[in-house]
């Protein structure tokens, strides 16, 4: 089907510009007016400022909340971290690696693995922002001091292009409500920007949020359910008009009255079923009802007694049921639904492996994005700041977090070795078993014994008596069946 005319009379003029292939042409997708964002979010609880308030308070106070993301940061603590140098980089680039894994792992004030559980807050939070300080060390080379958090509600403002690329945030004192523009470049940045280019991102807490409210609604009406229920209220029966007749009458004294019904009142009393709203509890006179027939016959009452008050009321299930499914929502958006495999009694071995192996594929994806945000604000300052050579640049790898079974790789090597693939002594594979196990790694006497190389390549040779070995006793025969020395000639 051919195109009308007005379409293509409209877009030539646009057809017509030369464009160059190494800028860009299109631009952002998100409005940043004096710094602040355009967030075009309609639920008040979750726009500007007060989100911070609100992603604050959910951590703090929805317990499946934060234990998700205390599982999510602790994993990703827990990762471990190594400095590669490049393949043809030679001892130069791994002298600079081995420095580099000195200035971040051992020389910082605050260690590595809490700068990484900081980072890793931009999947929550939507970003994280930490700030680096450098400082010269006693070999004259530059490292890095610290690095600190800057708490995402202090950042106020962002100093961004058309194109939405970061050049430095303006951050507002708590203190003194100052404001401090820090540099892109003096940053350790992420934004979580897959479903937005905003540079403050859209976090995991943003989709939970909502039905974490309703969570809450759902748990503050199940414990007034529980403190209006009369349910298991107790009713305390005496006989109050006859024991007032009989003070009247002379029959007893009102302290004998009052002993006889003292221990009712007291349990009655003393029942508390809210903290708040103190004792819940009912006291009735025992004196016999009479019919109002002919007969004027009386009801059948207990003079003293007590029970409970009983009721057919199922909203609590209700109530809990729908409390159970928002939970498992949340965690299902935060990916830690394995965690509340067997609360109900369901559940199996197999499952609760395929949640935790999908939770770990969470965690690997972030230590990737903080691997390579590390590589671009924390090893290309250092190179800047200390004129190394870029093509010596080492990369920053952190391991990647599975749940290892030493029953199943013990298993796999065994059957390796059936095959007919046996382990070498010195195989590494041995160490990492042991690893997991707690144990030291094995010494391999191979090792122990391997000659020295000398600077031509070649082994060096060891003299008698270097390897711990005394020499060779014949019973006093001579080495060498040449040698002319006296004792050989005595014996010819």
């Amino acid at each position: 089907m051919a195109r009308p005319k007005f379409v293509d009379s409209f877009f030539a003029p646009f057809r017509g510009q030369r464009t160059s292939s190494t800028q860009p042409i299109g631009v952002g997708g998100t409005a940043v007016y004096a710094g602040r964002v355009d967030q075009r979010e309609r639920n008040p609880e979750l726009s500007g400022d007060r989100r911070w308030r609100t992603f604050t308070e959910l951590i703090a106070n929805v317990s499946i909340v934060a234990a998700s993301l205390r599982h999510l940061v602790n994993l990703v603590g827990k990762a471990s971290w190594s400095v590669v140098p490049p393949e043809d980089g030679g001892k130069e680039a791994e002298d600079i690696a081995k420095l580099i894994e000195k200035m971040l792992f051992k020389d910082m004030v605050t260690p590595f693995h809490r700068v990484v559980r900081r980072a890793a807050l931009f999947k929550p939070y939507g970003f994280s922002v930490q700030e680096w300080t450098a400082v010269r060390r006693e070999d004259g080379k530059i490292g890095f001091l610290d690095i600190e958090q800057r708490p995402v509600w202090t950042i106020d403002g962002w100093d961004t292009d058309e194109s939405g690329t970061v050049h430095g945030m303006l951050q507002r004192s708590p203190m003194s409500a100052r404001e401090i523009y820090i540099p892109r470049t003096r940053t350790f940045y992420l934004a979580d920007d897959t479903f937005t280019d905003a540079p403050d991102g859209m976090g995991l807490l943003r989709h939970v949020a909502p039905t974490a409210k309703r969570l809450q609604a759902l748990e503050r009406l199940e414990t007034f359910g529980f403190e209006t229920d009369l349910k298991g209220v107790p009713i305390g029966r005496a006989p109050y008009a006859a024991l007032r007749s009989a003070v009247k009458g002379g029959a007893m004294t009102q302290a004998e009255a009052n002993l006889a019904v003292a221990g009712i009142e007291d349990l009655v009393e003393n029942h508390v079923r809210d903290a708040s709203n103190g004792p819940m509890g009912l006291l009735l006179d025992s004196l016999p009802y009479s019919s109002q027939d002919e007969a004027n016959t009386p009801s059948s009452v207990y003079q003293f007694g007590i029970e409970l008050l009983k009721g057919e009321s199922n909203a609590h299930e209700a109530v809990a049921q729908a409390i159970q499914r928002m939970m498992r929502e949340i965690a299902r958006v935060l990916g830690t639904e394995g965690i509340l495999l067997g609360e109900t009694g369901a559940g199996s071995l197999a499952m609760a492996k395929d949640k935790s192996s999908l939770f770990a594929l969470t965690v690997d994806s972030t230590l990737t994005d903080v691997g390579a945000t590390a590589n671009r604000d924390l090893i290309n300052p250092l190179f800047l700041l200390n004129g190394w050579n870029e093509k010596l640049k080492p990369e920053l790898r952190p391991e990647k977090i599975q749940h290892r079974e030493v029953t199943d790789i013990t298993a796999a090597l065994r059957d390796m070795a059936t095959a007919g693939g046996v382990l070498a002594p010195d195989d590494p594979a041995i160490n990492a078993v042991r690893t997991i196990l707690g144990l030291p790694e094995q010494i391999v006497v191979q090792e122990m014994l391997r000659p020295e190389i000398g600077p031509d390549g070649k082994p060096i040779p060891t003299k008698p008596g270097e390897d711990g070995e005394d020499e060779e006793d014949d019973g006093g025969a001579p080495k060498n069946p040449d040698d002319s020395s006296p004792a050989n000639e005595e014996q010819e």
